[in-house]
Order: C-alpha cells, then structure tokens, then sequence
C-alpha cells in the first residue's frame, strides 16, 4: 500500500507550528487565513454558513472547516439582479459553495401559484466538470429571505461516473431563475485547501465470489473517503459476478453487491458516514474526519441483519443504533497511515 502526504503538513491536527505553516501558505495561496476566517464569521452567509449547514447536516468536518474557506467572490449581474458565489470549501474529496442573491428571494414561496410571486426562485442550478454535468443538491441557509443557500457537490456524475478531483481545477456553474430567460454562467476556479493524506492498495480480496478492492482512503480535515471497487473475474462479466454470490449479498434488485463498511483507528474508535452513497460495481463513500491523524486504517465490511425506525418525527439523517451488523472479516483491508 502506497502513502501519498500532501507537502503541507501530514500531522495537520496535532502540531500547533504545523498549522502556522499551512496558514501562511492559505495566505499565499490567496485562501482565506484563520485570522481572516474569524473576519467571515463576523458576516452572516459567509464563514457561518458553512458551520451552520454542517451542523445542520450532522456533519463535523464541515462545521470546523472556516480556516479552510476559499475566497471566490465572483458575480454576474443580469437587469437588477447580482448573483454572488463568495466563498467555497474544497478539501480534495467534496466542493461546497455559497451562492447569494442580495435582495433577491432564490427560494419559491410556499403554496403559491406559479405566478411573480416565485420569479427570481431558483428554476435550475447545474455544475460541470470538464462538461460532464455533477450531482449536487442545495439548501437555503437564511429561513424566510431565502436569497443565500449552499450548493454540495458530489464527485459523481449525472451518468453515474465516479470523478477523482485533482488539486486545482475550473468548475462552471449555470443558474437559471425563475421568470429570467439569460441563465446566470460561472467558471470558479477551485483549488484544494487543505492537507490530504491518500492511501491506495492494490490488494484484491475474495471470499464468497466477491472480489473486492478498497482501491483508495483519503483522509482531510474535513472528510476520510473510500473508495471502493468490485472486481470480475478474467472473461467474467458483470452479471455473471453477482449471479455467483450468495443470496445474502444481493442488494436493491439483485443488481448490486449490497455490503457497508465501517472505518476504525487502531484504538478501535470508528467515524460516522455522512451521508448516503450509490451501489454499484465502484464507488466512493465519505465518513467524518479523524481526530488524529491514525497509525493504521481497518475497512470492515458488513451486511446488515436487522435496523432501527426513525423515530417519530425525525426528518433527515438520524443515528441508528438499534443496527445489527454482520462483518466479514475475509474482506478487510487494513491501511498503514504512519
């Protein structure tokens, strides 16, 4: 297994004059410093944002991300609207960005005809990379005024490709409003802001038909992500992989190899997901960073035997823990990080 540390430090949450090192190089680098990042906080829809969505979202990494804000501040302005991407976080695995319209509702008034009480709303709101189109959701951040909101950007395409993002790339952004025929166009340019720790393997292992590979974990201040592939035999397509598996393995439909994983530090101490992920041949899911930076990484793979309900009135990501889990230890892979 190879360990690639990024040059900006590799113990980025222990060593005080490690973080000093990484913020002049923020500084240099045009992102925003922690001193400046205490300045965002000060103005709402800007370093708040982020800690508020990531807090909203279950989402810890996101939450203690200001010193990682990049300053974007690009607009475009069509008849009396201006419409703003001020900021974003990039930390090498997932892009969140803030889009605004001051003065401007981008949110659609509840229960309303389609009529001008809706123009300026949100119509469309796509993201490409290299022109693929990317899956991405956003959210208002602002309640009632709805003119701030926080789009997430996934790193899978509309065509469910998986894209591996380099450091520094440009991403273009196209909104469309409602009742407003010229769509609002950017290029961002994006560019990581955080150290990154990655990890790859090229270990296969098998056990009941499965041929699975967790090609790649890479570790950031504000996500661990994994990815994850299954594999084929020679002359063996798809198809006949899945049809060769235990029943206990098959997912939604048959179509998919229906395991979760579980990420857990020498000390035994595991992260929560994030969020929820697609099934298919190849795939990358997203954890809650480490507090430390771990010795070694354990991927334990498991079926799930019996869940939890919601409980009564939860909307949105809850905790289970009510889960029984089947592991299968032939198919763990364990990562050496130091």
């Amino acid at each position: 297994m190879n360990s690639n540390v990024s040059k900006a430090s590799n113990k980025w949450w222990v060593s005080t004059a490690a973080a000093a090192i990484l913020g002049v190089t923020l500084i240099a680098s045009g992102f925003v410093s922690p001193v400046m990042a205490d300045t965002f906080k000060q103005i709402p829809g800007l370093g708040q944002i982020y800690s508020l969505w990531g807090e909203k979202n279950l989402d810890p990494g996101v939450q203690q991300a200001e010193d990682f804000i990049t300053n974007v501040n690009q607009s475009v302005t069509h008849g009396k609207i201006t419409m703003n991407i001020p900021t974003l976080l990039f930390d090498g695995t997932r892009i969140l960005m803030n889009i605004t319209t001051p003065g401007n509702r981008l949110a659609s008034e509840p229960n309303s005809p389609p009529s001008d009480a809706n123009k300026g709303a949100v119509d469309t709101l796509e993201v490409l990379y290299k022109g693929q189109s990317l899956n991405s959701g956003y959210e208002f951040m602002d309640g009632e005024t709805g003119s701030s909101l926080i789009v997430d950007v996934t790193s899978t395409t509309s065509t469910d490709q998986t894209v591996q993002f380099p450091d520094q790339f440009d991403l273009t952004v196209n909104v469309t409003l409602k009742g407003y025929d010229v769509p609002f166009q950017f290029v961002v340019p994006v560019k990581r802001s955080t150290p990154i720790t990655v990890l790859t393997s090229e270990e296969t292992k098998h056990h009941d038909n499965i041929n699975l590979q967790n090609s790649m974990l890479e570790i950031t201040p504000m996500t661990t992500q994994l990815s994850v592939e299954y594999k084929t035999k020679p002359g063996q397509n798809v198809e006949e992989m899945l049809a060769s598996i235990p029943s206990k393995y098959e997912g939604a439909n048959g179509g998919v190899i229906g395991l979760s994983f579980d990420i857990e530090d020498e000390n035994g101490v595991q992260l929560k997901p994030i969020k929820g992920h697609p099934l298919s041949e190849s795939y990358k899911i997203q954890f809650e960073p480490f507090k430390t930076l771990p010795s070694t990484v354990t991927i334990k793979p498991y079926l799930i035997v019996s869940e939890g309900h919601a409980p009564a009135g939860v909307v949105g990501r809850w905790e289970d823990k009510n889960i029984v889990k089947e592991y299968i230890p032939e198919l763990e892979t364990v990562f050496s990080v130091q």
